[in-house]
C-alpha cells in the first residue's frame, strides 16, 4: 500500500504549468450566467500573475506528494470592510484528486501565513453550487458570514 506523504512549500516559476492547469475545475461550479470560458480564462491569468510576481501580501503555496504534483492555494491579504484591519482571504484553492488531504494541508498551510501575519481570521468564497466544497470548509471551522447575489443586467 502507498502512503501518501504531502510536502507543502512555497510556489517556484516552475509550478505555474501545473497551477493553472487546474483552472477548469472552477468552472464545473460555475454560476450559470458565466461561461467556462470566462472562468478559466480569468483563473488562468490570476494564477498565471500570482506564480509569476511573488508579493508580500499574498502566497501561492503547493502541495507535492514526492515529485507529483498535488494542489495549490492561492491566499492574500485583503482589507476588513468593518475594521479596516487586513486578514487572509483563501483566493484559490484545488487539488488533482479528492482524498489524498492537500486540500486540508493547503488549508492549513494559509491558515499559519495568515496567522504569522497577524491575521485575526481567514475568509473565502465558495460557490452556490459547490456543496461538497462549502461541507468541508464548514468541517474546517468556517461559518458563513453573508452571501452574496448577483443579478445579471440585460444590455
Amino acid at each position: 500500500m502507498n502512503e501518501t506523504v504531502l510536502q507543502i512549500r512555497r510556489a517556484e516559476a516552475a509550478d505555474a504549468g501545473p497551477i493553472v492547469a487546474l483552472a477548469a475545475r472552477f468552472a464545473d461550479v460555475r454560476p450559470d450566467w458565466r461561461s467556462d470560458e470566462e472562468v478559466v480564462s480569468g483563473t488562468e491569468r490570476t494564477l498565471q500573475d500570482a506564480v509569476r510576481e511573488m508579493r508580500d501580501d499574498r502566497a501561492v503555496f503547493v502541495a507535492v506528494d514526492g515529485d507529483a504534483f498535488a494542489g495549490f492555494v492561492f491566499v492574500v491579504t485583503e482589507t476588513d470592510f468593518f475594521t479596516g484591519d487586513p486578514h487572509a482571504h483563501i483566493s484559490e484553492i484545488a487539488v488533482v484528486r479528492d482524498g489524498l488531504g492537500a486540500g486540508r494541508a493547503l488549508m492549513a498551510a494559509a491558515e499559519s501565513w495568515a496567522a504569522a501575519r497577524g491575521s485575526r481570521y481567514v475568509s473565502l468564497h465558495v460557490t452556490a453550487k459547490n456543496a461538497r466544497a462549502r461541507a468541508l470548509y464548514e468541517r474546517f471551522g468556517y461559518e458563513l458570514e453573508h452571501s452574496r447575489l448577483t443579478k445579471v443586467l440585460e444590455p
